[in-house]
Parts: structure tokens; sequence; C-alpha cells
């Protein structure tokens, strides 16, 4: 599968809606656009040098090396420690895709989305099997 990593406007204000939110100031996206359609997409907001919180959306299959730009970005680019992805708890299938590519759940915040909890995933450099050559 072949696709074009874009970053841009568009971009996060697709994976805001996606999200049921708005596309805050200051904040980055990278996307995936395939035969003209974005299939994913990341939001980067809240960085304050040692972490970044991250808005993931798919809809579609994403590629390694659009992986490996989204955990570049986050861990060569801006030097972070710690990724955070908060996802409401009853998003089954973004708590599997989060826990596939390396995140693991590490707190919970009780009756704060609105239909559950939302659970804080994080990510370590050491531990995302997405950055190299073998995925770029």
């Amino acid at each position: 599968m072949a696709g074009n990593i874009v970053s841009g406007l568009e971009i996060g204000h697709w994976v805001a809606t996606k999200m049921g939110g708005v596309l805050q100031p200051n904040s980055q996206s990278i996307g995936l656009v395939v035969d003209g359609k974005i299939v994913a997409g990341v939001i980067y907001e809240g960085w304050n040098q040692r972490s970044i919180v991250c808005h993931i959306a798919i809809e579609g299959r994403v590629t390694k090396g659009f992986m490996n730009a989204v955990c570049g970005y986050a861990f060569h680019t801006c030097g972070v420690h710690k990724v955070i992805g908060p996802i409401p708890s009853d998003n089954e299938k973004a708590i599997k895709n989060a826990i596939r590519i390396g995140f693991v759940e590490e707190a919970r915040i009780k009756d704060a989305a609105p239909n559950g909890d939302i659970v804080l995933f994080t990510i370590t450099k050491d531990r995302c099997r997405y950055l190299g050559e073998k995925h770029g």
C-alpha cells in the first residue's frame, strides 16, 4: 500500500472530528493520505519538553513508514521521554491498537469520558518498535 505522509491543519481537523473534539492551537499533526483520502492521523499537543500528548485516528491500513514518522516526530524531533495517549475506556479498538504499538496503561481517570473512564496509555522511546531505518 502506497501513501503520502503529510502534515497540516487539514489532518488536525480530521483527527479532531473523529475524536469528537476541536483542534487546539499550537498542536501539530501528521497524517497518511492514500488515493487522496486521509486514512490515519495524529495530533500532538501539550509538549512540555519531557512528554507530549497524542490523539490518533485510524480508518484504514497504516504503513510502517507512517508509524516511523509518527514515533520519530515525538521521540526525535520533540525529544520527549514519554508519549501520553488518552483513550476512552469504551473504545476497545483504539485500546487494542495502542497496546499493539507498545503503549501500556499507566493511569485511569474514573468517569471522565462520556461513557466511562479516560485511560492514559504511555510509551517510551525504548519500547517503541517503529523507530529506526527498518520502518523509515
